[in-house]
C-alpha cells in the first residue's frame, strides 16, 4: 500500500478511533489527511452519543443534521440500539457529505445501511423523520432557517436534540431554540460542551424566503441576494472589495471563481469581460444558490453561465482554466485551518492551463506565499493594504 492510499483508507489510531459508550469507529476528516492535526468529531458529538446511550430511542427514521463526518451516523449503527430502517441527513455541504460517505465504507456501514437518504438545504424533508439530532452551526442565520424548516415540516413535539461548545449557547441561540421549540432544556456543561432537548412547535411562517437577505453594491450596478449560512450575507466583505479594486484584465477565455460564496468576483469579472466563460465553483449547497440568483438577476444571457457544487476544483478537468479568481476560507464550521485554501492552490495549478493565473486575496498574515512558490514558477505581489494582500501566481 503506498503512503497515498494509506492516508485515504488509514490505519486506525488514537488521532482516527472515535470512542463512545455505544461502540468504537474509525473516522477521518475529508479529505483524508496524513497525521492531521483535526478529529473529525468532538465532544458534542460525544455528548449526543451519550444521550442515545441512555435513552434508547426506538427511531425509525431519524435526520442528522450538520453532521460533518459521519459521527452521528455511526450512533445509528451501534450494536446496542435498534438500527433505524432509514437515516436522513442534512447538511449544507458538499464535502460533509463526501466525509460522510467516506466514512461509511471506512467502517463498512455501506454493508449495513438499509436506507441511506442525504439531503441538501433546500430539499422537502420527509414527514415522517421522528428524531432530529442536529449539530448547533457557526452560524445564527443557518441554525434558525434549520430550525424554521424543521417546525414547517415535521409533526409538531418531535423531539430534538441539540448540541455544540457551551460558548455557542448564547441567549440569542436559546432564544431561536424556544421561538420554535417546547419544553427547551439545556444541560450542564461537560467537556466544554452542551446538550440542548426540545419538542419542536407548530409554525406555519417561515417559509425559506423569508431568510433571503440583499443589499446593494451601487457602483457596479448590482444586487445580490443571500441565503441562510452564506458568507458575506449582510454586506460585501472588505477582501473581496479589495479585490474588486484590483481585479484583472478583462479578456481571459475561461474563468473560474473558486470558492465563490454569493458569486461577486466572478460576476463582476463577467460585467467587464462579456464573452468570457464563468464558471463558479463552491462547497456549499446555499451558496451556490444564491450565486445562481445573483447571476440570474445582473447578468444578460445568465443561461450560459455554469455553477458547479464541488470539493475545491476536484471534478474540473485539468488544464481547463486560463484565469482562477479566489477569495479562499480559513475556516471549516468551527476550526481554523489553512488546508482549504492549500487545496485549492494545488487544484489550481493542475486546472490552469500552463499560461494561466491564479489570482488570490488574502489576510495579510496568512503564509500562503510559502504554498504558492512550492507549486507556481512565478509569483507576485500585484496589490497590498493595511489588512490584505493580492497575489497572482501562474507558470
Amino acid at each position: 500500500m503506498n503512503s497515498r492510499q494509506s492516508i485515504r483508507t488509514g490505519t486506525p489510531s488514537a488521532a482516527t478511533t472515535f470512542t463512545t459508550e455505544l461502540g468504537s469507529w474509525h473516522l477521518q476528516r475529508f479529505p483524508a489527511r496524513k497525521q492531521d492535526p483535526l478529529q473529525a468529531w468532538d465532544a458534542a458529538d460525544e455528548l449526543i452519543h451519550s444521550w442515545l446511550a441512555t435513552q434508547r430511542p426506538q427511531w425509525q427514521a431519524p435526520l442528522l443534521i450538520n453532521d460533518s463526518f459521519g459521527a452521528l451516523l455511526m450512533a445509528c449503527h451501534s450494536e446496542l440500539l435498534t438500527p433505524p430502517p432509514v437515516v436522513h441527513s442534512l447538511t449544507d455541504s458538499y464535502v460533509s457529505q463526501r466525509g460522510f460517505q467516506h466514512n461509511s465504507k471506512l467502517n463498512q456501514l455501506n454493508l449495513q445501511l438499509s436506507a441511506l437518504n442525504l439531503l441538501q438545504p433546500l430539499q422537502s424533508l420527509p414527514p415522517s423523520i421522528d428524531l432530529v439530532l442536529l449539530k448547533i452551526p457557526k452560524s445564527i442565520s443557518l441554525l434558525e432557517f434549520q430550525l424554521a424548516t424543521l417546525a414547517t415540516t415535521l409533526k409538531p413535539g418531535t423531539p430534538i436534540v441539540a448540541a455544540a461548545k457551551s460558548k455557542l449557547f448564547t441567549p440569542s441561540v436559546r432564544q431561536l431554540f424556544e421561538r420554535y421549540c417546547d419544553n427547551v432544556s439545556v444541560s450542564l456543561a461537560s467537556k466544554k460542551s452542551r446538550t440542548l432537548e426540545a419538542q419542536l412547535k407548530a409554525v406555519t411562517n417561515a417559509e425559506p424566503a423569508n431568510f433571503i437577505d440583499a443589499w446593494q453594491l451601487p457602483e457596479y450596478g448590482l444586487e445580490m441576494r443571500h441565503h441562510a449560512g452564506v458568507f458575506a450575507r449582510n454586506a460585501l466583505d472588505i477582501g473581496a472589495r479589495f479585490m474588486l479594486q484590483h481585479m484583472p484584465a478583462a479578456g481571459a477565455n475561461r474563468v473560474i471563481d473558486l470558492g465563490c460564496g454569493n458569486g461577486i468576483l466572478g460576476i463582476v469579472y463577467a460585467q467587464q469581460s462579456p464573452h468570457s466563460q464563468v464558471t463558479w465553483v463552491d462547497e456549499s449547497y446555499l451558496a451556490m444558490a444564491s450565486c445562481r440568483t445573483n447571476i440570474d438577476l445582473n447578468l444578460p444571457h445568465s443561461e450560459a453561465y455554469q455553477t458547479r457544487v464541488d470539493d475545491c476544483l476536484s471534478q474540473q478537468p485539468s488544464a481547463s482554466a486560463d484565469l482562477i479568481l479566489c477569495n479562499p476560507p480559513f475556516h471549516q464550521e468551527h476550526a481554523v485551518t489553512e488546508h482549504i485554501a492549500r487545496q485549492m492552490f494545488r487544484d489550481a495549478k493542475r486546472v490552469l492551463q500552463p499560461n494561466g493565473e491564479l489570482w488570490l486575496v488574502a489576510n495579510r498574515h496568512l503564509p500562503y506565499y510559502a504554498s504558492l512558490k512550492r507549486l507556481f514558477k512565478q509569483v507576485d505581489q500585484h496589490a497590498q493594504n493595511a489588512k490584505f494582500v493580492i497575489w497572482r501566481a501562474r507558470g
